[in-house]
């Protein structure tokens, strides 16, 4: 199910992280409901130990049996829907991750002289028009975000090909990671580092 359809019991602001390159946050998220149905919900970012929490006691007035029973009726009823919602929001996280790490790979100052101006440009810019793409069709559809992926590999993976078959200057060799893709040396998702993991808590 998506947040928006969830049932709000609480809410709090994990605040005072300093602004951190992508990924480099980690914020643990935890869950604990006790004998008498209390829910604690903690949420502590690793690298500075800011941590916050609420307690959640279960009150009269949240939600009767029977609104629960209906809940698990609805979600039973849309699981089919959620199952497609979840894979189009997989295919849109994987083609933003896959963005990211080529950009972050191209510009890769041990990739310097490594790679030709030209097929840096064609890179960059491939990774521009996806990223705009983006940011107008946040809601595309599954399929969508999968050609778009498609479409950006069929670029990307010619200059990788071009450096593994001795294209590169003599030593060379891909940043640490390696470049999207280089390992398995197919369009099949992206490598190395992975973006950000955001939890939401309503």
């Amino acid at each position: 199910a998506m947040t928006k359809d969830n049932n709000v019991l609480g809410k709090f602001q994990l605040e005072g992280i300093p602004p951190m390159p992508r990924g480099v946050p980690q914020i643990d998220v935890t869950f604990d409901i006790d004998a008498n149905g209390i829910l604690n919900v903690s949420a502590l970012e690793k690298s500075t130990g800011k941590e916050q929490k609420i307690t959640i006691k279960n009150d009269k007035g949240r939600m009767s049996a029977d609104e629960i029973e209906r809940l698990v009726q609805e979600a039973e009823r849309y699981k089919a829907e959620d199952e497609a919602n979840k894979a189009r929001v997989e295919a849109k996280n994987g083609l933003e991750n896959y963005v990211f790490q080529v950009k972050n790979s191209i510009n890769d100052e041990k990739l310097a002289g490594k790679v030709s101006e030209a097929d840096k440009k064609k890179v960059l810019d491939a990774v521009t028009s996806t990223t705009q793409w983006m940011d107008t069709n946040q809601m595309a559809e599954k399929e969508e975000f999968e050609e778009k992926q498609k479409a950006l590999e069929t670029i990307v993976l010619p200059v990788l090909q071009h450096l593994s078959s001795g294209g590169a200057a003599p030593g060379g060799g891909f940043p640490a990671g390696g470049f999207p893709g280089a390992a398995a040396g197919s369009a099949e998702g992206a490598g190395g580092e992975e973006g950000p993991k955001i939890e939401e808590i309503d």
